[in-house]
């Protein structure tokens, strides 16, 4: 891996220089002309610029490129995405880029990745997992965003633009059917109200009539999206050139098992009952999984030019609740299960943002950022039955109802500004400085077997505790020509410590802190026909925060340090008229390099696990693969009767363990991808045939041991279907 590793670096420290001969020898083409790549426009540094000229490494996905490779929702970006990787695990959505983000999912518990849309940060990792249907573009920007955004990622962040009605009608429709009796629709209607106020509405819905696997125990099925419900509004109103308000509204609405269906990882026996051979999306358990979620949430985002001076203000309200239940124990035998857990989110931030005009000298903004987030677990219900009612002296408990909220007030100042420095370089300097004050209050009781309740069941807890630090950029950036950049640059990330609600009595989790340096290229080659983005990065990465099991809850402690380096890449190449090959690469060494306390799980012979404390330094992180690539074919062919579309994706992701201990791992794994579709001449109508996960890999989404078990989840096996499509 190493030798890969500078193999490839190599290779891009000499393309710089060959890219400006290149560019020497190619006159540039128009970005519009037949055959030329796409300028994207970005808003990575908080206002509208071309990708090409933003010296940090992002990956902008158009919706005509998210239509073309089949991605209809936010956890299936990491297969057109170099350096992403996305685990949807017990209803939460679980980014990770570069080997930065968490594989905890819980009240109050934040991701080191942060999702955006339209200006504002989701908290709730269940109202995360965001359907795809009226989407301009979805920005994913790599490494730490510790400067410019609401709330610090030490990651980077996935940034979802929306579509922004006008006066002009505009209608799409869409429905389909595919493997598993499952039913999609989707709409989305645009136009104008009134002469300054134009409106939209979108809505994407879908139904799964059977699951893709069965609970052996009870007969009934799994692994089910059994309705998906996303609804969308936004309203834009021009009172003058000078000011614009947008007003949104969004809604969600889930139910099923699809990312909760969880079974014991083949061969490893559990502690409550027989080690079982079952196929891959089935599960074995005394109690069917569910997932119920509703939430949404509305914004107000107003832009008033001053006159040489841009203002911004972003208000925001979110709220969701969310239930689950599930076998904790993964076996048929009435042990431990977590028969309802209630989630209750709500978030409230406001921004104001002061930037210069977009054609200053020096480019700068400045602004402040409030968030009030609380986090509910009401109630938090446990049952205990069979061989998990402690025995004699202890008090045979059959009930464990725990309540916790979690409350987090945080607020930054930031500014960053761009320089000129001479013709072609560009000097960038950002600083931020924030302070999030974090809390928790929990309270449990218990019930007896003979109906006696014990409340409360232990101390009730109360704790809270002020996380403050100060974050940076600097870059520097020059032009080799019009159509070549190069970088330089040192970011400073944050992540705040915080609370575990399913373990309240706990300390309170670090901070994570990690220093980045990158160097990158952005060029358009031979005509601007082949785009080839690139980046080289070192990570200084420290007080991790990973996820352990602890009495069967997924919890967070921290873990020392780590050393990432690496390399990504984007590729785009338009050979010929309606044809475009797209591709990306992301190769990785991540070793912790100071963990002295890892958890490791070494399996009992009598059922679950022992576990201990061991160093793990020189080990891998967890849900982090050393290398993955994608490699996207589109190509229209066009006909007298309309124009057939042919599209043809494949991912390759070498594999990555699922703790810290490096001891259970998800195998190396290559899916693919294909859909063929027709256009009528006048481009209203159209009929889409496709296949998803066509090799029917079944890769982990979750995987993990603890003292009773060893748990694994899948993702979608093979698919495929028809949509028919309608435009107005």
């Amino acid at each position: 891996m190493k030798k890969a590793l500078l193999a490839a670096t190599a290779a891009w420290s000499c393309f710089a220089p060959c890219a400006a001969h290149a560019q020497d020898a190619v006159p540039a083409a128009d970005s519009a002309s037949p055959g030329g790549v796409e300028d994207i426009i970005v808003t990575a540094q908080r206002r509208s610029e071309r990708m090409q000229d933003v010296p940090i490494a992002i990956t902008a996905l158009s919706d005509e490129r998210l239509a073309a490779a089949g991605v209809t929702d936010v956890t299936k970006l990491n297969t057109i995405t170099p350096g992403l990787y996305i685990q949807a695990s017990t209803g939460f959505v679980l980014p990770r880029i570069r080997g930065i983000g968490t594989s905890a999912a819980g009240a109050g518990l934040e991701n080191s990745v942060a999702v955006y849309v339209d200006g504002v940060y989701l908290a709730s990792g269940p109202g995360s997992l965001l359907a795809l249907n009226n989407v301009e573009r979805v920005e994913v920007l790599k490494g730490p965003q510790g400067t410019l955004f609401g709330r610090n990622a030490t990651g980077g962040l996935i940034h979802v633009i929306t579509r922004e009605p006008t006066q002009e009608l505009t209608a799409r429709f869409s429905a389909g059917y595919g493997s598993y009796d499952t039913l999609t629709g989707s709409a989305y209607i645009a136009g104008g109200i009134a002469e300054n106020l134009a409106a939209d509405i979108a809505a994407q819905v879908t139904a799964q009539g059977d699951g893709y696997g069965v609970n052996i125990a009870t007969g009934n099925d799994v692994n089910r999206n059994k309705f998906d419900l996303a609804l969308r509004s936004k309203w834009v109103f021009t009172p003058t050139d000078a000011t614009k308000v947008q007003l949104a509204f969004d809604y969600a609405k889930r139910t099923g098992n699809a990312s909760i269906s969880s079974s014991q990882v083949p061969g490893i026996k559990p502690l409550f009952g027989p080690a079982y051979d079952i196929d891959t999306w089935d599960i074995n358990a005394d109690f069917d999984p569910y997932q119920r979620l509703k939430g949404g949430g509305v914004s107000l985002n107003i832009e008033q030019d001053l006159g040489g001076v841009q203002l911004q203000s972003i208000t925001a309200y979110r709220k969701s609740r969310y239930d689950i239940g599930f076998d904790t124990d993964l076996t048929p035998t009435p042990a431990q299960t977590l028969t309802f857990s209630r989630l209750n989110d709500r978030q409230i931030s406001q921004e104001l943002k002061l930037q210069s005009a977009a054609d200053s000298a020096v480019q700068w903004v400045a602004g402040v950022y409030y968030f009030d987030a609380h986090a509910e677990l009401d109630p938090n219900i446990i049952m205990l039955s069979g061989p998990a009612i402690p025995p004699p002296p202890a008090p045979p408990i059959t009930m464990i109802t725990g309540y916790s909220k979690l409350t987090t007030r945080a607020w930054a100042g930031y500014a960053q500004a761009t320089i000129p420095i001479g013709e072609r370089t560009k000097l960038t300097g950002g600083f931020r400085y924030s302070s999030e004050r974090r809390s928790i209050a929990s309270t449990a009781a218990a019930t007896l077997i003979n109906g006696f309740v014990i409340d409360p069941f232990g101390p009730d807890v109360a704790q809270k505790e002020t996380f403050s630090a100060p974050t940076w950029r600097v870059s520097l950036d020059h032009k080799l020509n019009d159509d070549t950049l190069v970088y330089l640059s040192y970011n400073r990330g944050f992540k705040s410590g915080g609370y575990n609600a399913r373990l309240p009595g706990t300390p309170a989790f670090r901070q994570e802190k990690l220093d980045a340096y990158e160097l990158g290229i952005k060029s358009d080659l031979a005509g601007r026909t082949l785009r080839v983005n690139a980046a080289v990065f070192y990570y200084d990465y420290r007080n991790i925060q990973v996820s352990r099991f602890q009495l069967n809850n997924i919890i967070i402690y921290n873990g020392a340090a780590a050393e990432i380096y690496g390399i990504d890449m984007d590729v785009e190449l338009q050979p010929a008229r309606g044809f475009t090959i797209s591709a990306g690469m992301s190769l990785l060494h991540d070793r912790f390099t100071d963990f002295p306390d890892a958890d490791r799980y070494t399996p009992n012979p009598l059922g679950g696990s022992i576990r201990s404390t061991v160093p793990a330094d020189g080990n891998r992180l967890p849900s982090t693969a050393d290398a993955t690539f994608n490699l996207n074919f589109h190509y229209d062919h066009e006909m007298k009767g309309g124009t057939l579309a042919f599209d043809l994706g494949g991912y390759y992701n070498s594999g990555f363990y699922g703790q810290p201990d490096n001891v259970l791992k998800q195998d190396g794994y290559f899916l693919l991808d294909a859909s063929i579709g027709w256009r009528s001449p006048d481009d209203r109508y159209g009929v889409r045939l496709w296949g998803k996960n066509l090799t029917n890999e079944a890769v982990a989404t979750a995987l993990g041991q603890s003292d009773t078990s060893a748990i694994i989840q899948y993702d979608a096996p093979r698919t495929y279907g028809i949509t028919l499509s309608a435009n107005f």
